[in-house]
């Protein structure tokens, strides 16, 4: 007797499970094992994409903070395309929006912030690209377009941050009343341990 069945002992066990069992069942057997190691084969890759993924973001953060906005460009730009469906290359767009800002390339930084406000997911992301985006309208003097694009809100735990930019957008406006309700709602939402409540505080009373 040897260890394994031979390929015609194999078919004969095949016929047998056939007889007692039905193709169905066989069949049904067989396609439930594909997608077991079908979905660990795609839980594993993903898993590893991402670990990959996140190592080349931690490199871009990194050099962004130490001013090395070239390197940090080149990350951003190899997570786009090696890690498009990632939320690492939606961080991408915003790094790189940040370095375009930097660079005075307005329409550079709109550009890349609305891709991720169509695209992300993530709403915590799409509200971090539409209050950037919003403050960038500001600075153009295009405050009333901020003010429309922060109708929609994303995610309500930014609400203290997107009343302090539509207070900043109505102080542009020279709206006054309009900027002391914002200011006051961004005030009353924000936790008292946030650092901008200081300057907040202040942007109010400087309109009293």
């Amino acid at each position: 007797m040897t260890e394994y069945l031979t390929e015609q002992e194999q078919i004969d066990q095949l016929k047998k499970w056939l007889r007692i069992y039905g193709l169905p069942t066989i069949l049904g057997i067989v396609i439930g094992i594909v997608i077991i190691y079908s979905w660990q084969y795609y839980q594993n890759y993903r898993l590893i994409t991402l670990e990959k993924a996140s190592i080349i973001y931690d490199t871009m953060l990194s050099n962004y903070l130490h001013n090395n906005t070239t390197a940090a460009n080149d990350n951003a730009l190899d997570l786009l395309h090696d890690y498009p469906k990632t939320t690492y290359a939606d961080l991408a767009q915003l790094i790189l929006a940040k370095i375009a800002i930097l660079n005075h390339n307005y329409p550079g930084a709109i550009e890349r912030l609305m891709h991720v406000l169509n695209t992300t997911k993530q709403a915590e992301i799409r509200q971090i690209s539409r209050l950037r985006l919003a403050r960038i309208y500001i600075a153009q003097q295009q405050a009333s377009t901020a003010i429309q694009l922060l109708t929609i809100v994303d995610s309500p735990s930014f609400n203290g941050l997107i009343n302090e930019v539509r207070g900043d957008a109505y102080v542009t406006l020279k709206d006054a009343a309009a900027a002391k309700l914002a200011y006051q709602q961004a005030l009353a939402n924000l936790p008292q341990a946030v650092e901008i409540r200081p300057l907040l505080q202040l942007k109010l009373d400087n309109l009293l």
